[in-house]
């Protein structure tokens, strides 16, 4: 068993997370590795209730280290998902192995983010983040849906750098 999913979401979990992946993607509970969710007392409690029945770990990157080695050797499934892009590339930093593909889900407008598609919109902090996994030899997946074509980092870079 193992991260069957590796996620960036900035949504993190919610009903395509527990409903569609879940469907074709075998899991038993959610790794979230977020620094700012480990702060918020109010969105922990929404995303214990969002997992339902699911086993949930919340984490900051460095905890997150072990929460990631853990899911790797457990007895059951996990999927590990994120907010950010940077907290992915915190993790391979400090030597976690979520495994050799990063999914990418819906990403939201903000300050200095460029819009790429339906969905997804990333910044330069972002942009450099796929970059060093891509560099680590991460295959990153931009997909929002399971039956989405999923899109490469190389067509996705390619569109930031022509924007």
């Amino acid at each position: 068993m193992s991260i069957t999913l590796a996620r960036v979401d900035d949504r993190i979990i919610h009903g395509q997370t527990t409903t569609r992946w879940s469907r074709v993607v075998p899991v038993q509970g959610i790794l979230v590795v977020s620094d700012d969710v480990v702060k918020d007392e109010l969105r922990k409690k929404v995303l214990k209730s969002a997992a339902g029945n699911l086993k949930l770990g919340i984490y900051d990157v460095k905890q997150g280290v072990e929460g990631v080695s853990k899911g790797q050797v457990s007895n059951k499934n996990f999927f590990l998902i994120s907010n950010s892009p940077q907290y992915f590339a915190k993790l391979v930093e400090l030597g976690a192995d979520f495994g050799p593909t990063l999914n990418v889900g819906p990403m939201g407008s903000r300050e200095g983010a460029k819009v790429l598609g339906r969905a997804v919109a990333i910044n330069d902090e972002d942009y450099k983040a796929f970059e060093y996994m891509n560099n680590q030899g991460i295959n990153i997946e931009f997909q929002l849906l399971p039956d989405d074509e999923p899109r490469t980092w190389k067509t996705m870079k390619a569109k930031y750098d022509a924007s």
